[in-house]
């Protein structure tokens, strides 16, 4: 692949920093930079050689910049991708599409479903290696139908609580993941959502109006089952685990050890080495793959393998499982351009 001429960074931290590594993997050359933060912009800009933009819009319409990642807060996303999609750049944006369903909703309004297709949205875990493998085998057909999906995301640690109050709510910020997986694997549509939520690990999460720990329970249009296990704080590691059980077998994504050593002994038989301890030690490698690709599409013209109408349809079944929690009902879905409604 010919490189693109540049790429233009908008944001400047935790995840933009990702994404710059990941760039400068995959082959990429960021030329300019954004962030309200100037002291943040500046240090990425020494880091990666880049010019610091006066602005956002500066960034997109410079010169040598023919791509465009974003990498700002949820709140900013709709906005930015607009511009990009208006100044004709190709471009990722960081999940989620937008903070709330409403957002999203406008920004597909306003850009078309054409060009929403052609934004890639950043749900780095479908290119996991583990996970990807078993997408591949649930589609290829390798364990027959497919009747029950069992997806488990537990973090190492909650995080800060001043961050709760602008999350989202754990199905929006965190769980958004697994909605995204569950669609990309299964291949079908869901027409019910029932959700439970509770605030066991700090309850000063749930004074702040959010939970810890959640499950949810999907029922796609062909009957397969899917349950979705989320907490904020899990003892022994990052727990990122997929089974896929169907007519004619199983597959399963596990979660990867720190290394290959194992311990036998009287005391603690068949104790293996403990697994990844946070997001980059475990999904690092995803990140470059997932900007690898974006490179390829914006390069070649080629559809964007998950998009900003997948990021939409993500959001509803996020929207959906806050809404099934808050009344403690089974919701039908029925559409995109529809409200869910009570069982």
């Amino acid at each position: 692949m010919t490189q693109l001429t540049g790429i233009a960074l908008l944001g400047a931290g935790r995840m933009a920093k990702v994404h710059a590594a990941a760039i400068r993997q995959a082959g990429g050359q960021i030329v300019a930079v954004y962030d309200p933060v100037s002291a943040a912009a500046d240090a990425m800009a020494a880091e990666t050689g880049a010019a610091v933009a006066s602005s956002a819009a500066a960034a997109i319409s410079h010169p040598q910049v023919s791509a465009v990642v974003i990498a700002t807060s949820s709140d900013t996303h709709v906005e930015l991708i607009i511009a990009a999609v208006n100044a004709g750049k190709p471009v990722l944006c960081e999940k989620p599409i937008a903070s709330s369903l409403a957002d999203a909703r406008h920004c597909i309004e306003i850009i078309g479903c054409e060009a929403a297709q052609r934004v890639f949205l950043g749900f780095n875990r479908r290119f996991d290696r583990g996970h990807a493998s078993v997408r591949h085998a649930v589609q290829a057909g390798e364990i027959g139908r497919l009747e029950q999906l069992t997806i488990t995301s537990r973090d190492p640690f909650p995080p800060p609580l001043e961050y709760i109050p602008r999350s989202g709510g754990l199905f929006r910020d965190m769980m958004i993941h697994d909605f995204d997986m569950a669609r990309g694997i299964v291949g079908k549509e869901f027409v019910s959502i029932t959700a439970h939520g509770s605030s066991i690990i700090d309850p000063e999460i749930g004074r702040l109006g959010d939970v810890d720990t959640a499950s949810v329970t999907l029922l796609a249009e062909d009957g397969t089952l899917v349950t979705i296990l989320n907490s904020r704080r899990c003892s022994y590691g990052f727990d990122q685990r997929i089974e896929a059980f169907g007519a004619s077998g199983m597959v399963m994504s596990d979660n990867p050890r720190q290394s290959g050593f194992t311990r036998y002994a009287t005391d603690a038989p068949g104790c293996a080495a403990p697994i990844l301890e946070f997001f980059m030690e475990r999904y690092g490698p995803s990140y470059v793959e997932e900007m690898r690709l974006f490179l390829e599409c914006a390069q070649s013209g080629k559809p964007m393998p998950v998009n900003a109408l997948d990021g939409l349809k993500a959001a509803l079944l996020a929207e959906a499982a806050t809404e099934s929690l808050r009344l403690g009902k089974t919701l039908h879905l029925t559409g995109l351009d529809q409200e869910f409604h009570h069982a």
